[in-house]
């Protein structure tokens, strides 16, 4: 019986090793988004967005800023084309990485910048100041942050150059 011994622990042993190996070659380790959010300033809570999601941008914005929380904490997340945005579509590319450190999946986001021509061309830094004035009293609940009693002529006859949010409320409340 002492005879047989050291090789059958030697033969576990090897399918031990035989397993572990194999396990390394086909781990895949999760590679998938719980949650994705943007916005157009950094530190403010964004919105919840899908991969594979169309995103109208902001007059003004050159740089957009992402949460991503990847279903496996220890996975990483790496961020291409988040900023210097181009007239016309742009891809946001987000690379979830799996803690194993081999197998991966890209998402992307598609970002649309606005050609702009006239007032809206010569004001941009202006509708950028609106559009995130408004955000901010959004989301401090306070629409007097957002100035629209000294502003609201000059957003009015230039309406479609302001973000969605900012064009919804003065339609609904002027």
């Amino acid at each position: 019986m002492k005879k047989l011994t050291f090789p059958i622990v030697m033969a576990i042993a090897g399918l031990l090793s035989v397993v572990v190996i194999a396990q390394n070659f086909v781990s895949k380790s999760p590679t998938t988004i719980k949650e994705l959010t943007l916005t157009y300033e950094e530190g403010v809570t964004g919105t919840p967005h899908q991969p594979g999601d169309t995103i109208e941008l902001p007059t003004g914005v050159d740089q957009v800023y992402l949460v991503v929380t990847p279903t496996d904490e220890k996975a990483s997340v790496e961020i291409e084309g988040d900023s210097n945005f181009e007239v016309g579509d742009n891809t946001v590319t987000i690379t979830v990485t799996g803690a194993d450190n081999k197998s991966s999946t890209p998402y992307t986001l598609t970002l649309k910048k606005a050609e702009l021509s006239g007032w809206c061309d010569e004001n941009v830094d202006t509708i950028k100041l609106y559009n995130e004035d408004y955000e901010l009293a959004d989301i401090y609940q306070d629409i007097s942050l957002a100035y629209l009693d000294e502003r609201l002529p000059v957003i009015q006859e230039n309406l479609s150059c302001f973000s969605d949010a900012l064009q919804a409320y003065v339609n609904e409340n002027y």
